[in-house]
């Protein structure tokens, strides 16, 4: 924030340039051109739905400024109001001089594969350049959607059982594996889908058994603990997603401790 003064203050000076005042709230400077924010936070969203918010940008130049998309992504879309994706991806727009347009961004999560915490970045091209030090970013909570399930798919839903959401690897020594088996079953009527498995650090491998699990039947994450670079107490996150409308998302707790290696032995030449 404390940036933000400066921005402005530089917008103030680019315009007085070209003897236009800048609008209030346009204080993100993109080559030519000013936008009236940098991130749009979607809050909470559903697979399949469609969600819309809106970016202004202003030329303040005494000449149009060309403006098109520098990345493309499925879920995320952007267009000038008026005009179509397809225009935006094929060339973009004139930002006509002294004009405001307005920029509208669509984030439609359609793969299950996007739950959980989304974050992307939209960046733009500037009369053909573009600038790493601004984008528009993109943030949301993916979710799967059972608010709209009938009594009877709930009856015929699978259910998630597990033994215990926090497992507890010892003690080791710095380079040591540790493994660790997560039993899952499934107690419920219909098939259990394990949609999306993620860990907070590269230093946990897990790896499903099988992704699909018939009613009655079970399965088990296999998950590996790699201690090299690690010291000290250890305390690591999976995040598993399935379709059990009750339970869609599980959080386990792996954790230990890992111990420096003995240096005399470590480093002895005999």
């Amino acid at each position: 924030m404390r940036n933000f003064y400066w921005i402005f203050i530089l917008s103030l000076g680019v315009c007085a340039c070209s003897g236009k005042k800048v609008p209030e709230g346009f204080i993100y400077p993109l080559g030519d051109l000013l936008f009236n924010k940098e991130n749009i936070a979607l809050g909470t969203t559903y697979v399949g739905r469609e969600y819309t918010d809106t970016v202004m940008v202003y030329n303040p130049k005494s000449k149009a400024v060309r403006l098109e998309g520098f990345n493309n992504f499925p879920e995320l879309t952007c267009r000038k109001i008026g005009g179509s994706v397809q225009d935006w991806r094929l060339g973009g727009y004139d930002i006509a001089s002294g004009e405001i347009d307005t920029l509208i961004i669509t984030f439609r999560p359609e793969n299950e594969m996007l739950l959980g915490e989304y974050y992307n970045v939209l960046r733009f091209l500037v009369d053909g350049e573009v600038d790493y030090s601004f984008g528009v970013v993109a943030e949301a909570e993916v979710k799967e959607n059972f608010n709209e399930w009938s009594e009877e798919e709930k009856a015929k839903a699978p259910r998630i059982e597990v033994d215990s959401l926090e497992y507890d690897f010892g003690t080791l020594k710095e380079g040591e594996e540790k493994s660790i088996i997560i039993p899952i079953r499934n107690t419920g009527s219909g098939s259990l889908l394990l949609r999306k498995i993620e860990t907070t650090c590269g230093c946990t491998a897990v790896v499903p058994g099988q992704r699909v699990i018939l009613p009655g039947k079970s399965t088990q994450l296999d998950v590996v603990f790699h201690s090299a670079g690690r010291i000290g107490k250890q305390r690591k996150q999976i995040t598993l997603y399935c379709n059990d409308p009750c339970r869609p998302i599980l959080q386990f707790i792996i954790k230990g401790e890992v111990r420096r290696a003995n240096a005399s032995k470590r480093f002895s030449p005999f």
